[in-house]
């Protein structure tokens, strides 16, 4: 019987990545139908099944000043299905937990209007799951879909690659901005950013399109200042980015300025883009037939990721649970 501990005994971690690398230490995640486990976007089971999980807690993923219960319903399933473009697959099903706190019970129907409008929009089944009460509103997806080709995930990138990324970045911080300072809504674009905010859309199509090209991919959830240094460390190579290279939709840098912030430091650490970024062939840049935007290139060197252009500063830090 191994030793236990009482609570608020174990180990107290400084960020988010280091507390997930030792609660795999604690769990078996190894099995023949295991092909991918802890450490990708999400885990892919033979042969070609993947399997992503994801929460919406009230006061940290959503505000409900900001959000109304349709975008909450919306948002749970669409950063789930992002998992599973990052991975190049499509949604076979999804499975929904929903914690109701106290007075929350008449959330719940309009929570589930919108997770049915983005099942429907993507695709993806919703095929049961459960209703708890508890101490407050969250609202966890499994989703579970399939892989035409070999999932890429976070390992393979390769000094001489190119990356890039799908869309933009920035805009949904943009708009979360916009929601935190009212000031800011008679800017150009702040509508669409804050609709950007509240209901991403995953880019599973262009996923799919993707995998078979790509070295390494995955979704920018954290923001690329975060999540490419994961990237970085599955794969043990150094990822060099150019923040003035970062794409912005037109009306993202004028909502940075007023947050006195430089754009591309914004597009870099705002997080919540969920658009993917990926290493891959120069060549293939083209012949992918995906629009990408190149930021960077992969080099020899220690594990991480360098920064330049205006704003650069290799300390750049997006999202963190535990920061």
């Amino acid at each position: 019987m191994p030793e236990q501990v009482g609570w608020g005994e174990g180990t107290a971690y400084a960020d988010e990545d280091a507390l997930i690398a030792h609660l795999a230490t604690l769990v078996d995640g190894s099995s023949p139908e295991i092909l991918q486990g802890i450490g990708d976007d999400a885990a892919v089971l033979a042969p070609d099944l993947v399997w992503t999980v994801d929460p919406q807690v009230d006061g940290v993923h959503f505000r409900r000043d900001f959000s109304s219960p349709y975008d909450v319903g919306w948002k749970a399933l669409a950063v789930n299905l992002s998992d599973l473009a990052a991975m190049g697959a499509l949604p076979v099903g999804a499975l929904v937990s929903l914690i109701l706190g106290e007075g929350d019970a008449a959330d719940a129907e309009p929570i589930y209007a919108g997770l049915g409008a983005c099942a429907r929009t993507y695709g993806c089944p919703v095929v049961g799951g459960d209703v708890a009460r508890g101490p407050g509103l969250s609202v966890s997806i499994s989703v579970i879909g399939r892989a035409a080709t070999p999932p890429p995930g976070r390992v393979g990138a390769q000094p001489g690659d190119v990356i890039a990324v799908t869309g933009t970045l920035g805009e949904s911080a943009a708009g979360l901005a916009v929601l935190r300072d009212p000031a800011l809504r008679d800017l150009p674009g702040a509508v669409e950013s804050i609709e950007r905010h509240r209901r991403p859309h995953p880019r599973l199509a262009e996923g799919q399109a993707l995998a078979p090209f790509v070295h390494a991919m995955m979704d920018v959830s954290d923001g690329i200042a975060t999540d490419l240094r994961r990237l970085a460390r599955r794969s043990g190579v150094q990822l060099h980015v150019d923040l003035d290279a970062l794409p912005m939709h037109d009306d993202t840098p004028p909502i940075a300025r007023a947050l006195g912030l430089v754009p591309g430091v914004l597009a870099a650490t705002g997080g919540e883009d969920y658009e993917l970024v990926m290493a891959l062939a120069a060549d293939d840049v083209e012949r992918c037939g995906v629009p990408l935007t190149v930021i960077g290139h992969v080099a020899d060197g220690p594990a991480g990721v360098r920064f330049t252009g205006e704003g650069a500063d290799n300390a750049l830090r997006g999202w963190d649970h535990l920061a």
